[in-house]
């Protein structure tokens, strides 16, 4: 990171919470393109940011920090919802703990402050502690209840409140230190970043058996729900009973991508015994022609089962059944996204997966660790980051539709996302797009696969990188490191 100008930062804080305030500095450091340069103590010459105990000196920049913070994260428990602290910044109300009552900053002629402990709050929602701290308190399980997080509670999650810290020190820094100023382009010339993946839960979901299951489940319903069941047997009949290739459907996807240059990533699914076996498409050796055929040139991420996500040599056999086919996963998601912060981060690290970007709620778009930028995670019990890259899942498509989560039309989709693309060209940020290769079917989908290119459309027209997860680990490595 030499090739960005140098932050110099004081911190005087407890020394257990000193690898939590650096983890948080470096975030917003590389988020802004600065290269931190830490320094310790209560007074060092040539300082830029100070963060910890109050003392006398007018450093140009002052972060607020509550000496009851460091104690606090030692502990295991929540922090008190009645003392989150919300402000209106940029139209918006964001949540503030471990601060002050009152404004944001504090201007002088010599120093600017922010009032607001933004490290602190940082790393309460980058390290996703209340969903640590249920599961430490309650029962493990596979995937997070949204509606136990303090996004759902609170209403803030479609809004990255991480982003929005950094962009309250970007404001400093602008007003104190211009030098230090960079714009914050993606691959080169880029305002903001997509990132496209799609997951592959089904290579063949109509088998003809099928099929005829679900002939059979809308003439039995037919009564209650005649247009619709009408409309799905004709609809069923003419593409999947008369006409149904799994195999042309893919390529179309990647041919039309290939034709507006944009890139995706493609998970797979490498277990052999799901209990439905049209999953269980790896051990079908047609169907592994056909993948290589397709994705040999692709990026192919592990689609990992939902026990890979917590056993590690589940993980590296489905790691080496991608192997033996010929690809080599650098990125995982898990299936349904079951996924435990700690354990799982710890179990990828221990494997070498490159890069994750499983960290979404199933039930709401959103930000889960309130940041769309990438970031390495925090390794709470060993005080340090991971060393696997986290790039947040923001938007999945059977989030949008599905009855048991948002449920939304592709009407009103169509409008959130836009608000979801407009704050990542605000912010110069990220934000991604999974669509499952189910969902361009257009008779039990209509206009959702429509909808995926016209969100990729708009993002282009706003300058966006839209682009495959591993080419953003490969840039985003090149910034951190």
């Amino acid at each position: 990171m030499e090739k960005y100008p140098n932050l110099n930062i004081l911190i005087n804080v407890p020394p257990q919470y000193l690898p939590k305030a650096e983890f948080v500095l470096r975030t917003y450091c590389y988020i802004l393109r600065l290269n931190p340069k830490f320094y310790y103590g209560k007074h060092s010459d040539g300082i830029h940011l100070y963060y910890g105990e109050y003392n006398n000196k007018n450093y140009p920049l002052r972060i607020y920090f509550n000496p009851e913070t460091a104690e606090f994260f030692e502990k295991t428990e929540f922090y008190p919802l009645e003392r989150v602290n919300f402000c209106k910044y940029n139209a918006e109300y964001i949540p503030f703990l471990f601060s002050q009552n009152g404004d944001i900053f504090s201007f002088s002629n010599d120093f600017c402050a922010i009032r607001k402990d933004i490290i602190a709050s940082g790393f309460y929602f980058l390290t996703c502690w209340h969903e640590y701290i249920l599961n430490i308190k309650g029962v493990p399980r596979g995937r997070v209840d949204f509606r136990e997080s303090l996004q759902y509670r609170w209403d803030f999650t479609e809004i990255p409140v991480v982003d929005v810290y950094c962009q309250m020190l970007f404001r400093v820094i602008y007003l104190m230190l211009p030098e230090f100023i960079r714009d914050i382009r993606w691959n080169g010339t880029n305002a903001f970043t997509m990132s496209l993946s799609h997951d592959i839960d089904y290579w063949n979901y109509w088998t003809p058996q099928f099929i005829l299951n679900t002939y059979q489940h809308n003439l039995t319903t037919i009564y209650k729900r005649p247009f619709a069941a009408i409309f799905k047997m004709i609809g069923h009949t003419i593409t999947k009973s008369l006409w149904n290739n799994p195999w042309k459907k893919i390529r179309h996807i990647i041919r039309k991508e290939e034709s507006i240059n944009v890139e995706s990533t493609w998970f797979l699914l490498a277990k052999s015994d799901f209990e439905d076996t049209r999953q269980n498409y790896l051990t079908n050796a047609e169907h592994r022609e056909n993948i290589l055929h397709l994705l040999r040139q692709k990026d192919v991420g592990l689609h990992g089962s939902p026990e890979a996500a917590f056993d590690l040599n589940t993980l590296k056999k489905e790691i080496d059944a991608l192997k033996e086919l010929g690809f080599n996963p650098n990125g995982f998601r898990t299936h349904y996204l079951h996924f435990d912060y700690q354990q799982s981060f710890s179990i990828l690290e221990q494997a070498e997966i490159a890069y994750d970007s499983t960290l979404g709620y199933w039930e709401h778009i959103g930000y889960r660790a309130g940041i769309s930028f990438p970031f390495y995670p925090f390794n709470l019990k060993e005080n340090r980051p991971f060393r696997v890259l986290e790039i947040p899942l923001i938007v999945m498509d059977t989030t949008l539709l599905s009855h048991k989560a948002m449920n939304i039309n592709f009407v009103s989709a169509f409008y959130r996302l836009s608000r979801m693309i407009a704050r990542a060209a605000k912010y110069q940020s990220h934000v991604s797009l999974l669509w499952h290769n189910t969902t361009y079917d257009i008779v039990d989908y209509p206009f959702w696969g429509n909808l995926y290119w016209r969100m990729i459309k708009r993002a282009k027209k706003k300058n966006g990188w839209i682009t495959s997860l591993n080419n953003i680990y490969n840039e985003w490595v090149n910034i951190s490191y």
